[in-house]
């Protein structure tokens, strides 16, 4: 008992040897952020103005901090320019008939912010781009004639470069879906003359329905009912003809589809683009793309600080994000519903606006078919 006393008086003292460490931690800044580029497809084409904010319980993850009433000016090397409009808030973009992107020239950013603080993007080339030569995908999921959570279809492509280039890649997915909703079944649950429950239906005005006596009655055609909706590939993939004999580059993992009753309604569209990348914004997105991975892979050696392209004028503030340049080549394949390895159920009672599905819209695609 003697010892075992001894032993705690000990671990006593010890512990209360033990300064508790102090860390100065930076005072939290609030910088600017910028995502935008233009490419040689037609515009219109978008700049994000945003404010970096700090984490912790009391931040709304899901708000960012839009930059609001900027002057932005779109600007090649050989004079052309445009003053770009904020189409919602922090959400900057060109005209539709505005300036166009043209492999050979370089493009950049003026920012003025409200407060007269100024910002520049360094000029970004866009470079001759090579194409996507095929689109591959994979089934991945439990063995069987059932659906099951999780099964999907791994994306990946075959593109080549430019003969004669040092090319430099980003292969992006957009994977698009028809998707219908039921807006008209809304209801509400009131006190019914017998004290009861009783039903009343209360349908979203885009549905084209209004409730009459209790009833309802069509007045006109649902404006929100279909819609489509896009999905992107998560990680971006970039690629290095270094690493590639003959300027081909084969079996590209580009991203994940997902088979449900909603995406494969009917069938969904897959595209893939490939986008020419001069060596700073390849070094970019290469950065931006291991740092993803390494937040789900354990073994993946943290990241470098990720450099953007733009710069304080008139302020000594370090602003983030990218304005870059590139060439364009777009491929794409339909999967069917009827390519699906075991039969879909059909899709859910969805009762909203197709709209509340994220990037969508209730305006048909030009592309879809």
């Amino acid at each position: 008992m003697k010892n075992i006393r001894s032993i705690l008086i000990l671990l006593i003292l010890i512990n209360g040897c033990i300064d508790p460490a102090k860390i100065d931690v930076p005072a939290f800044k609030y910088q600017l952020v910028v995502d935008g580029f233009i490419t040689t497809d037609s515009g219109p084409y978008t700049v994000k103005l945003y404010r970096s904010r700090p984490l912790g319980v009391n931040v709304d993850l899901d708000r960012l901090i839009a930059e609001r009433f900027a002057k932005i000016t779109l600007k090649d090397d050989v004079g052309n320019s445009e003053l770009l409009t904020e189409i919602a808030e922090g959400i900057y973009q060109t005209k539709i008939n505005g300036i166009q992107g043209m492999t050979g020239r370089s493009y950049h950013l003026e920012i003025t912010l409200v407060n007269g603080k100024q910002y520049e993007s360094t000029p970004d080339q866009i470079r001759p781009v090579g194409e996507v030569t095929s689109i591959n995908y994979e089934f991945v999921g439990g063995s069987g004639d059932e659906f099951r959570e999780g099964d999907g279809y791994r994306i990946s492509a075959d593109a080549n470069g430019v003969s004669g280039n040092d090319d430099f890649l980003r292969l992006k997915m957009v994977a698009t879906y028809k998707i219908e909703t039921f807006p008209k079944l809304r209801y509400v649950l009131i006190e019914g003359a017998n004290g009861g429950p009783l039903v009343k239906p209360t349908p979203y005005e885009c549905s084209g329905f209004v409730n009459q006596d209790n009833k309802l009655v069509k007045i006109k055609d649902c404006e929100c009912c279909i819609c489509w909706a896009n999905l992107y590939d998560e990680v971006p993939r970039v690629i290095d003809e270094k690493f590639t004999a003959n300027d081909a580059f084969s079996g590209i993992e580009i991203g994940f589809v997902p088979i449900d009753r909603r995406t494969f309604y009917e069938k969904m569209r897959i595209e893939i683009q490939a986008m020419s990348l001069t060596p700073n914004t390849y070094l970019f997105w290469k950065l931006v793309s291991a740092q993803k991975d390494g937040l789900s892979n354990i073994f993946l050696p943290p990241s470098a600080q990720i450099k953007g392209n733009i710069k304080a004028l008139n302020n000594y503030e370090e602003a983030l994000g990218i304005f870059w340049a590139a060439g364009v080549q777009s491929k794409a394949i339909y999967i069917d519903r009827t390519e699906l390895p075991y039969i879909v159920q059909p899709i859910d009672t969805l009762i909203a606006p197709c709209t509340f599905i994220s990037n969508s819209t209730n305006s048909k695609p030009s592309f879809w078919q």
